[in-house]
């Protein structure tokens, strides 16, 4: 059984399993137990990666660099907008792939986004990765209800300000 405790980070408080640390004692990397809210220049973004692929990637779902700033997230509820400065147009966004460990049924691959100072890279649910320069691109978060829901949800709807679909 995973060892499940509070931790203290620059986006909040939360209940996380697999949490690494630097020699300071902050917090290196995580895995949150339910969504976390990340405030970036370009829009707020959910960390939160439930399916069952991420124990056997290994792969974090939240990192913070040793100044406590969050390096990169991995979503499945988060997208994005991408508009070109050269009219081209890019939707980033978790998608459905058939199950690496040949089970023969489709699951939700997140997507990965590191945050850089003129720049996000994201790996897309091919595992491609997408350079997305600030002075090239207009970025918009999008959430994506569908798939915040089929990852567990991120909780009571009546206090949402995220979700696109509120109130219809």
């Amino acid at each position: 059984m995973e060892n499940i405790q509070k931790v203290d980070t620059s986006v909040g408080t939360f209940m996380a399993g697999k949490v690494e640390f630097y020699e300071d004692g902050s917090v290196k990397c995580a895995e949150p137990q339910e969504p976390v809210f990340v405030s970036h220049e370009t829009g707020l973004y959910i960390a939160y990666d439930n399916t069952p692929l991420k124990d056997e990637e290994h792969l974090p779902t939240i990192e913070f660099g040793p100044d406590g700033k969050v390096t990169a997230l991995r979503t499945l509820g988060t997208g994005l907008i991408c508009r070109g400065k050269d009219g081209s147009s890019l939707l980033i966004g978790a998608q459905w792939r058939p199950d690496p460990r040949g089970t023969g049924a489709n699951v939700l691959m997140p997507i990965r986004i590191c945050f850089f100072e003129n720049e996000l890279l994201v790996t897309n649910s091919d595992g491609e990765e997408i350079h997305l320069p600030f002075d090239q691109y207009e970025i918009q978060v999008d959430y994506l209800t569908d798939n915040i829901v089929m990852g567990g949800g991120c909780g009571d709807c009546s206090t949402c300000n995220g979700c696109r679909i509120q109130g219809e």
